[in-house]
C-alpha cells in the first residue's frame, strides 16, 4: 500500500510539475519580451550596421544585398525567439557551410548581435537567452577545420 501511495504521489508531483512546466511554456516569448517586429528589425538593422564597421566581417558583407540578407535575418531572429514568423532561407549548416567562418569571425559576428542588442535597451535575461540560441547554432556556422578561439572578451562581457 505504502508502495502505491509513494507511485500516486510522485505521479501527481510530475503532473503539476508538468502543468507549471507548460503554464511557463505559455507566457511571452523572447520576440514578445523585447518588443517584436518593430525593436527586432531595428535590431537587424543595427547587426547590419555592426557587421559594417567591424574589420574582422565587414569584407564578407560587402557585396551583400542588404535588403535580402537583413529579410532573412528578421526572419531567422524572429523565429529563433519564439515569434510567429515563417523562415523562408536555407537551414544554418547549408548557408554557411562553404564560407569557411572561423571561430574569430562568428565571435565577431555574436559581439556585433550582442552591441545591437545593447543599442536597443534589450534587458540582461532576453540578452542571454539570445546568446544561448546564438551558440547552439555555431557548430553549424563555423568550420572546425578553421583555428580556433575562445570567447571573446566582448561576448563574455555581455554574458552576465
Amino acid at each position: 500500500m505504502k508502495k502505491l501511495l509513494n507511485i500516486v504521489l510522485s505521479a501527481s508531483f510530475l503532473a503539476a510539475s508538468l502543468t507549471a512546466v507548460a503554464e511557463e511554456a505559455k507566457g511571452p516569448t523572447i520576440f514578445e519580451r523585447i518588443g517584436g517586429e518593430p525593436v527586432a528589425r531595428e535590431i537587424v538593422s543595427d547587426i547590419w550596421d555592426n557587421h559594417g564597421k567591424n574589420p574582422i566581417v565587414k569584407n564578407r558583407f560587402q557585396y551583400s544585398d542588404p535588403v535580402y540578407v537583413k529579410q532573412k535575418v528578421y526572419e531567422i531572429f524572429a523565429m529563433a525567439t519564439g515569434g510567429d514568423v515563417e523562415y523562408t532561407g536555407q537551414d544554418m549548416k547549408t548557408t554557411h557551410a562553404a564560407m569557411n567562418i572561423s571561430e574569430m569571425e562568428f565571435n565577431a559576428v555574436v559581439d556585433d548581435i550582442m552591441d545591437a542588442l545593447d543599442e536597443n535597451h534589450i534587458a540582461t535575461q532576453e540578452k542571454n537567452e539570445i546568446l544561448a540560441i546564438l551558440w547552439s547554432v555555431r557548430p553549424d556556422v563555423v568550420n572546425s577545420n578553421i583555428s580556433t578561439k575562445a570567447l571573446s572578451p566582448a561576448t563574455a562581457a555581455h554574458a552576465h
